[in-house]
């Protein structure tokens, strides 16, 4: 349709012709005030100058639209809790401005209290109830966690609120912890500890704007008798859940339950010192409210008994940040205190504001984890919502505060770049379980860097540093953890690094294979190579030293040779044949290439124009020839290599090959008269020699296999604990470890006899543990210490010694990593384990340490 032009003829006579289109349509003011006054609220508090501004402002505005629109209403309160519940260093602010309104609007303020106040109901409600229909958000931190944020909330807006009201909430939850602790005083209750810490946390929150009531000291003080009377805490120090396998670890870990009550009783005391020095003051927007609001019926929380069911936080419908309290919560540090001088740039956990900006950016990583941008922004700048000069200035680099320190040993050591990256990589390194996927920690880190990368490059260089100088202890698991977060870092910033600094531990240990060291620096360049195309930025930023780990190959190249030469008679293979991911049967100077490459084509034909009997024909051709040492061997590993090979360009491909044929494959290789492990053997065998300079692929594709019902979970993990040349991959190769973790993980989700591939894994490190054991020679009451390396240490005599022992531990802690991280279907098989612990390991203290870990998967 053509549109006919408006004509418009104004005062001096010239004509306007101008298209007919739709007419704009106008935003209700309601609307466009909500769209100009709400991001005000969610930014209130990030520009200190505006600050006062924004208060008087905002609380005008709000006061004077609260009750005319249901939708102003609706959109105020909404974007009210989400600040709360999503960015509670801003908690003050909005408790202010509600202050402020309350005192211009009194039903607004009643309307904001009593909002919040069903809210906290609502989510207790909901805590007895456990909706398996309904999905959970990631960012959904638990009931119990945004309950301590209104409670936090509350507790704010004490001048305003009646004191035995306030008081009375709090003592109703630390009466609900009292009584959930005492049910059962021989056994931790989780609930009961995330209870009493999240609402101890928030008392010194009631003094925020009230720092001279003494009725509410004098009746918060009897709290606190109250609780430490009343609730006993269980000091349980689970190994399984320690980061490192030593016995002088970096640091001595505590107990976040055992740190609150002290560091909240500390921060009140001497008349409030600490808390003044923490919390920014705002006196002179004092609204001069009076203490007469109060709640308008008494909180209702469910019973003991009612709670018990759901007290172990162990449902998968229970929030991220609850869900953490399933186990006991340790403190965990990065940024050791005098690491870097005779200072700390960390605020200490053992100190009130150390556990809170803990508790605060944990808050806001987890119920943001939608919006990564905005979490990266808003930890750095953390420090804006309290007291000024608390933190040193951002940005400034460890050699400014070591020189201004010497010059004024009073200047605020504190970094808050530290702070933010620490509490993030304790989320990323934390055990047993992460509380999201791991590619969200890795990305925000990223992201935090990209937006200040000089003033944080150097914080993630120290990271750096601290976990490579205790790799010989950390946890198996948390390597894996530590390569991976390494790698992407590196990915993301040109592969750069200064390797030079770890040169004289690859010239000391390069000719070991278990050194955890040298382990790692291999692993960490294979892995680069992996994630990029052009290999020459990493080959370009490695000294010499460190570019005999440029080879990728599973197994080296000799062993390879062997391998293809085991299946032939009368031909000599060399090097030239052997060509990286393509298949040597097809290559020209192989005597079978004509008959190999008709079956290449018979794979490659479209599935409804297949035929297995013509596969047939094509293998039988090749019986008779000479050349082949063991014909079942050999069509079984040609098979698997030419579908790998027709598959080779993506996993994509591989899937959609190995579906294709995988009728005619099982058809084959059920008329083949071998042991069906055997088989699985070989096939496993096959797809890594094939994929032998990209393991990671070969594993992947052995994965697609396994789904494909061609071969089991067991086969893959077999083949990885599998020694070539007396080397035992499984110890070494982060791509045979995953392999184990992954096919582990992925028979939890279904089959009935899963079982058996849990007790596999962990006969066969018993096994490794053993052998090991007899090699070192070691008496049978003799424990196995780490080895000391001295200036005067003869390494070329004593790494052959040391390998081992590295290799001892390793498998050590592959064992801790698999109980804790599988203790569901472990703990199904701790009494067989125990009863058959005497012949399964023979070295005492072995025996000793794997049995106090089954003990402890009770608690886990």
């Amino acid at each position: 349709m053509i549109l006919q032009p408006d004509f418009v003829d104004d005062d001096e006579g010239f004509h306007d012709y101008r298209p007919r289109g739709p007419k704009k349509q106008r935003i209700p003011p309601v609307v466009q005030l909500c769209k100009e006054m709400m991001p005000d609220i969610r930014t209130i508090g990030e520009s200190i100058k505006a600050f006062d501004d924004d208060i008087k402002f905002l609380s005008e505005a709000i006061s004077n639209e609260y009750g005319h629109e249901e939708y102003f209403n609706d959109a105020l309160l909404q974007t009210l809790k989400s600040v709360i519940f999503e960015q509670p260093q801003k908690q003050p602010s909005i408790a202010l401005l509600t202050m402020h309104v309350h005192k211009q609007n009194l039903v607004a303020g009643k309307s904001i209290i009593n909002y919040f106040f069903d809210e906290l109901q609502n989510l207790i409600n909901k805590s007895i109830v456990l909706n398996e229909d309904e999905e959970i958000p990631s960012e959904d931190t638990g009931v119990w966690n945004k309950s301590k944020l209104i409670l936090r909330f509350f507790a704010l807006l004490s001048p305003l609120l009646i004191v035995d009201d306030l008081i009375n909430l709090f003592k109703q939850f630390f009466d609900l912890a009292i009584e959930l602790n005492k049910s059962d005083p021989s056994i931790r209750n989780p609930l009961s500890e995330l209870i009493y810490t999240n609402t101890l946390i928030n008392v010194p929150y009631m003094f925020y704007f009230n720092k001279s009531n003494e009725e509410l000291k004098s009746k918060i003080e009897n709290l606190i008798i109250d609780l430490e009377n009343n609730f006993t805490i269980n000091n349980i120090q689970l190994d399984l859940l320690n980061e490192y396998n030593s016995k002088n670890p970096p640091y001595k870990r505590q107990l976040l339950i055992e740190l609150i009550l002290p560091n909240v009783k500390r921060i009140l005391s001497n008349d409030m010192q600490q808390l003044n020095e923490l919390f920014i003051d705002w006196s002179h927007l004092d609204p001069n409210v009076s203490p007469d609001q109060g709640f308008n019926e008494t909180l209702k929380l469910p019973t003991t008994e009612e709670l018990l069911p759901f007290s172990k936080l162990d449902s998968d419908f229970i929030g991220s940040v609850d869900k953490m309290w399933k186990t006991p919560r340790y403190d965990f540090h990065v940024y050791l205190p005098n690491s870097v001088g005779d200072f700390s740039t960390m605020v200490p956990i053992n100190t009130y504001p150390g556990q809170l900006f803990n508790d605060i950016i944990i808050d806001m990583v987890e119920s943001m984890e939608f919006n990564r941008k905005e979490v990266a922004r808003q930890v750095i700048t953390l420090d804006l919502f309290f007291k000024p000069n608390l933190f040193a200035p951002p940005g400034e680099s460890i050699a400014q505060l070591i020189e201004t320190f010497e010059d004024n040993p009073l200047i605020p050591t504190f970094k808050i770049e530290d702070l933010a990256i620490e509490t993030i990589l304790g989320l990323l390194f934390k055990l047993p379980d992460l509380s999201q996927p791991f590619a969200y920690f890795y990305t925000l880190l990223v992201e935090i860097c990209k937006n200040s990368p000089k003033a944080i490059a150097p914080v993630f260089g120290r990271a750096f540093r601290y976990f490579y100088s205790n790799l010989d202890s950390l946890d198996l698991e948390l390597k894996l953890r530590y390569l991976d977060w390494f790698s992407v870092q590196m990915s993301n910033f040109n592969f750069s690094w200064k390797w030079n600094e770890w040169e004289n531990d690859s010239i000391k240990f390069s000719k070991t294979f278990y050194n955890p060291k040298v382990s790692f620096a291999r692993n960490l360049i294979q892995k680069e190579l992996r994630l990029t195309s052009n290999s020459l930025d990493i080959e370009d930023s490695l000294p010499m030293e460190f570019k005999q780990y440029l080879d990728t190959s599973y197994i080296p190249k000799d062993q390879l040779l062997s391998y293809y030469q085991s299946l032939l008679f009368n031909y000599d293979l060399n090097d030239n044949d052997l060509k990286k991911n393509d298949l040597l049967f097809r290559q020209d100077s192989f005597p079978l290439c004509e008959n190999v490459r008709k079956i290449l084509d018979y794979i490659h034909k479209a599935i409804n124009q297949k035929e297995v009997t013509e596969l047939e024909t094509l293998l039988e051709e090749l019986k008779s020839d000479n050349l082949i040492v063991d014909y079942n061997k050999f069509i079984i590993i040609l098979l698997i290599q030419s579908v790998v090979h027709s598959g080779s360009r993506s996993l994509s491909h591989a899937n959609k090959y190995i579906n294709d044929i995988k009728d005619d494959l099982q058809h084959i290789f059920n008329k083949i008269e071998l042991d069906q492990e055997y088989k699985e053997q070989i096939i496993v065998e096959a797809i890594l020699r094939f994929w032998n300079t990209n393991s990671q692929t070969g594993f992947l594709v052995a994965d697609a296999f396994k789904h494909a019902g061609l071969i089991s979970a067991k086969s893959i993990i077999k083949f990885t604990f599998t020694e070539f040349n007396n080397k035992n991959y499984s110890l070494s190769d982060d791509t045979a470890m995953n392999a184990i973790f992954r096919n582990l993980s992925q028979r939890v989700i279904g089959e009935v006899d899963s079982g058996s591939d849990f007790e596999y894994t962990f006969e066969q490190l018993c096994i490794i543990l053993n052998k090991t054991v007899v090699e070192l020679g070691v008496n049978l009451d003799q424990e196995i210490d780490d080895p000391i390396i001295l200036e005067d240490t003869d390494l070329e005599n004593d790494l052959p010694r040391f390998d081992l022992i590295w290799k001892y531990k390793t498998a050590l802690s592959f064992i801790k990593s698999l109980l804790r991280k599988y203790s569901t279907e472990y703990k199904l098989l701790t009494e067989k384990f125990m009863s058959g612990m005497d012949n399964a390991i023979t070295h005492e203290p072995t025996k000793q340490q794997i049995i106090n870990w089954l003990n402890e998967l009770s608690q886990i």
